[in-house]
């Protein structure tokens, strides 16, 4: 049995292999001076150095821990030089001698061809095999071969009836779309949860409208439009939906535009994006209403008049600033000063003295929660007595669990972004991902009953802005009046609105 596993390793190395290197490692003592040479050239980023003196190691039958390692730096050097499907089979072979290897398998899998994928599963620990399989099926089926993938589908469920991916399998097998869909989503990097989320929601949504097409945005502007460009002239994609965020969205609508094809961003914020055509949308427009929503609050109802801002240089704090300011100006009130920063910077003492300077009656800090203890620990040491207003990013249970005082988060006031979900989607959702939708679940599940309609029949776009959805907008000028206002109370959110 050895002998033949080691047969197979011999055959993957060959399929990673571009030429059969001169050199050969004939005993241990070989081995472990090719191996040196071979993270030498790695740390130089002399790749193709490495990726011979790795090979060599590995096809080597002296030194079993250094063939192991050795597969799984051809996997990372396959990796980093755009290889995906031989990075794949590699990190695959080398899980077979102990190396630990499962997130870079899930990362790469859906960025693999299918001939990689089909060896891979081969070589793969048991435990990935399901998510493998559906990896695989998810491809076929976006490829329009409904009857291989339906075949990896029934395996999964015959095989691993106790897994996730037989509940995915049995859902998924059902999927009448037949509209190709690109949707570009951060899959791996910073904002992966957030872009796994958006596409848990748009698995759910897309099951009777359409097949989606997954490519990884990685968070890069040129990526996600070079990406936009490929769905629409190869694979023929009849919309796209995604990048998450304004900066990476611009491009991408204008060239969906130029094509003559929807475009829907989940969550990007800024106005221009939906603006370059009539069949361009964002629907993340509750973070433009609970700024209206906490400005009327504000000076309607507490009677505040002048007020300060400290916002993160973001897509989300640009937002909700440019929003807040608009709408305290309407309502007759002033903006003293707004102060922007960078996110996760640590130190806002210097922004908090200049807001104190100023008097306000309130400050409004649109801050992510990571930032919050930091913030709201320094206002206290500042001695600012303004009243402390903020959006949804304050309303989470982590920041009770961070090193800041609850004294410190006592009174202040804060909007939270609505989301429904239907009963039917909420149903759906838990059945295949075991728990309940988030806000980025639900735009995702939005955006695709959206693409959907666009798509298959798309009608008089003007009707659409009356499409109610669990937890986006199309720009009603009342949904700010579904915003939950709340305010923390001894460690507690309490709904005031």
């Amino acid at each position: 049995m050895k002998k033949l596993i080691f047969i197979l390793i011999l055959f993957i190395l060959l399929c990673i292999s571009n030429c059969t290197p001169a050199i050969q490692a004939t005993s241990a003592e070989d081995a472990s001076k090719i191996y040196e040479l071979a993270m030498k050239a790695y740390a130089e980023q002399d790749y193709k150095e490495a990726n011979k003196l790795f090979l060599v190691v590995a096809k080597s039958k002296q030194n079993k821990e250094l063939m192991a390692n050795s597969l799984f730096y051809l996997g990372e050097i396959n990796k980093a030089t755009g290889n995906y499907g031989k990075a794949l089979i590699s990190y695959s072979a080398a899980s077979r001698y102990g190396i630990k290897t499962s997130d870079n398998i899930k990362e790469l899998a859906s960025l693999a061809d299918l001939s990689s994928l089909e060896k891979a599963l081969d070589y793969a620990p048991e435990k990935l095999k399901p998510f493998l399989l559906y990896t695989l099926a998810r491809k076929l089926q976006s490829a329009g071969k409904e009857k291989e993938s339906t075949k990896y589908f029934s395996e999964i469920e015959i095989k691993y009836p106790k897994s996730e991916y037989a509940r995915k399998a049995k859902y998924m097998s059902q999927h009448k779309g037949k509209n190709k869909i690109g949707v570009l989503l951060p899959l791996s990097g910073t904002y992966k949860k957030s872009g796994e989320s958006v596409k848990n929601g748009i698995e759910i949504g897309s099951r009777d409208k359409f097949i989606p097409l997954y490519v990884d945005t990685r968070e890069n502007p040129v990526r996600s439009y070079k990406e936009a460009v490929n769905l629409i002239q190869e694979e023929k994609v009849s919309g796209i939906i995604g990048p998450l965020f304004s900066r990476n969205s611009f491009a991408v609508s204008c060239i969906c535009d130029y094509a003559g094809i929807p475009f829907i961003s989940p969550t990007a914020t800024k106005e221009f994006v939906d603006s370059v055509g009539p069949r361009s949308f964002i629907i993340n427009r509750t973070i433009e209403q609970q700024a209206i929503a906490m400005a009327n609050y504000a000076i309607l109802e507490l009677g505040l008049k002048t007020f300060s801002i400290l916002y993160p240089y973001s897509d989300y704090g640009e937002t909700l600033e440019k929003v807040f300011s608009g709408k305290v100006i309407d309502l007759g009130g002033m903006i003293i000063n707004s102060i922007s920063y960078k996110e996760g910077k640590g130190d806002f003492q210097g922004e908090l003295n200049r807001i104190k300077a100023s008097h306000p009656d309130a400050v409004y800090i649109p801050a992510t929660t990571s930032d919050v203890p930091a913030i709201a620990s320094q206002i206290k040491f500042c001695g600012i007595k303004s009243q402390i207003l903020g959006a949804d990013e304050w309303r989470s249970e982590e920041i009770f669990r961070q090193q800041v005082e609850i004294s410190a988060l006592e009174g202040i006031i804060i909007t939270d972004s609505p989301f429904n979900p239907t009963t039917a989607f909420s149903d759906e959702f838990n059945f295949i991902f075991r728990k309940e939708p988030d806000r980025y679940a639900c735009l995702g599940y939005d955006a695709a009953t959206l693409m959907g309609i666009l798509t298959v029949n798309p009608g008089d776009i003007g009707e659409l802005r009356n499409l109610q959805l669990t937890a986006g907008s199309l720009g009603s000028k009342n949904s700010y009046k579904n915003v939950h206002i709340y305010t923390i109370n001894r460690g507690k959110f309490k709904l005031i609105k």
